[in-house]
């Protein structure tokens, strides 16, 4: 700026100053300041138009404007354009106005020679261009502060908000100036509360030291979110001094993150199942080759002994054997491993069949309750199994309601959704009949609900269950295309879902 030749325009109606100023300015060679005349405010005002000057000296007083008026007038004309005021001895109040509503100097004529003059207009070209330089990068730090997809506030040291980047209304529902002036705090749920407290205290203890914090917070509708942030004290540094608190919402992470280890879970669930199931109808089929020669050889026995002690020692060995049989088979179920003879039958048929023989199960003080939504789909499966999946679970019930209750069996057509099958690990999409058997008892205890259909899993006494009930219903649902689950509702509620034959699509959700 000390060397560049300044190009000034003189606003000054009195022709013996103007005159007198440039003829110095022009003596003066160190001065580099070329100056231009007008000699009114309308004057000015067209040659700023025409062409851009670096500085302006302007008079106060002008045939066609006076004051501060002229100073606001030919200011707006000029942009950000430095006006040095030059004025009379006795003027120094109005030339102070004139400097309080943004003129970069003033200069008493006077005493103002050129190269005081020039001095002056070099003077107002720095400090405005500092001036520039300080808007515009006020302007780009707005700017990046806006577009942030992060809320950025500033506190004080008593937590309150003094500023809010616009992104606050997309974290919060709220607009910024209808937070600025509150505590932040206020939303903060109460259980996150103190946590939030004391890393704010710890963070203004330790200037500059950035403190990340998970919290949740009330958003404007009411809902609860989760949240984010990294706030540091900045509360010494003379340039910000307040807190820096950048937050964000991050309840979509925290649901995705959920859901995918609720999806993690459900196939390390499946897998298990699965590699369990292997493994039990491996051994149950391993085991039945031994149980077939234990047959043959008391059945020899059976032949060859005479009705004697010895006999109904042989006869308490088979009876042991079929016992293992029957345990045999009901692995064989869990491992999918079992011959099954399935044809199409209606559900409705099959729990009408065998109702009577349910019902005689649970006893007198079970009472049984049959909906049967319409229409049904029909399905294929092996009728015997699916009577013997109903009988297990209604055991189990009665088992489970030892001073009476209901069960309530409910079939109705069910079109699985992707969303749907995605909760039910191991289901596909599509058209299904859904049963349902709901008891009245206590319900299952949610630290056991993982491990009820594992094979030998059971909560009754030594001797009073194999746990291969809900296992063999496991097994035989699957083997037949389907699904079985236990629904989180606290009572006992198994969901059977098996594929339908149906030519028409049920309603979605239904």
């Amino acid at each position: 700026m000390q060397g560049r030749h300044l190009q000034a325009l003189l606003v000054e109606d009195d022709d013996a100053y103007a005159t007198m100023l440039q003829a110095e300015l022009t003596a003066e060679s160190s001065a580099r300041v070329s100056v231009e005349r007008a000699r009114s405010l309308a004057d000015a005002t067209s040659r700023l138009a025409a062409r851009p000057f670096d500085a302006v000296l302007l008079d106060l007083g002008l045939p066609d404007s006076s004051g501060l008026d002229t100073y606001a007038r030919l200011a707006s004309a000029a942009g950000g354009t430095p006006i040095v005021v030059l004025t009379a001895s006795d003027d120094d109040g109005l030339a102070l106005g004139a400097v309080h509503a943004g003129a970069q100097d003033y200069l008493v004529k006077s005493a103002a020679d050129a190269s005081h003059v020039a001095r002056a207009l070099r003077y107002a070209c720095e400090r405005a261009a500092l001036r520039r330089t300080l808007i515009d990068r006020e302007a780009r730090f707005r700017t990046l502060v806006d577009q942030s997809q992060e809320a950025i506030t500033l506190l004080d040291e008593q937590r309150v908000a003094i500023y809010h980047s616009r992104a606050v209304e997309t974290v919060t529902g709220y607009l910024p100036q209808e937070l600025e002036g509150q505590r932040v705090d206020r939303l903060i749920h109460e259980e996150d509360r103190e946590s939030w407290l004391q890393t704010f205290a710890s963070c203004v203890d330790h200037p500059g030291t950035p403190h990340p914090l998970a919290y949740r917070f009330q958003h404007r509708d009411g809902s609860w979110r989760f949240g984010e942030a990294v706030i540091a004290s900045h509360l010494t540094n003379a340039a910000v001094r307040a807190v820096v608190l950048n937050h964000r919402d991050v309840t979509q992470q925290k649901e995705a993150e959920e859901a995918l280890r609720a999806s993690e879970e459900r196939l390390r669930e499946v897998y298990k199942m699965e590699a369990v199931g292997r493994l039990a109808g491996g051994i149950a089929h391993d085991f039945n080759n031994v149980l077939t020669a234990i047959f043959g050889y008391t059945d020899l026995l059976l032949e060859q002994l005479p009705d004697d002690v010895s006999r109904g020692d042989v006869l308490e060995i088979r009876r042991s054997a079929e016992r293992a049989a029957s345990l045999t088979r009901q692995l064989l179920a869990f491992g999918r491993k079992q011959v099954l003879q399935p044809r199409v039958v209606d559900v409705r048929e099959v729990i009408a069949a065998v109702e009577p023989l349910l019902r005689r199960v649970v006893g007198r003080h079970v009472d049984i309750a049959v909906r049967c939504d319409a229409p049904i789909a029909k399905i294929r499966a092996d009728p015997g199994q699916i009577e013997q999946v109903l009988m297990n679970l209604c055991a189990n019930a009665r088992d489970a309601m030892s001073q009476g209750g209901q069960v309530e069996i409910r079939v109705q057509d069910r079109l699985v959704t992707p969303e749907e099958a995605l909760r039910r690990s191991g289901l596909e999409p599509g058209a299904y009949v859904l049963v349902t058997v709901t008891d009245s008892g206590p319900g299952i205890p949610d630290e056991i609900r993982p491990h009820i259909f594992e094979p030998f899993f059971t909560t009754k006494e030594q001797g009073k269950g194999t746990g291969l009930g809900l296992a063999t219903v496991y097994g035989i649902v699957k083997q037949s295309g389907g699904g079985v689950y236990l629904d989180a509702d606290g009572s006992a509620t198994f969901a059977i879902y098996l594929p339908s034959l149906a030519e028409t699509t049920p309603e979605v959700g239904r």
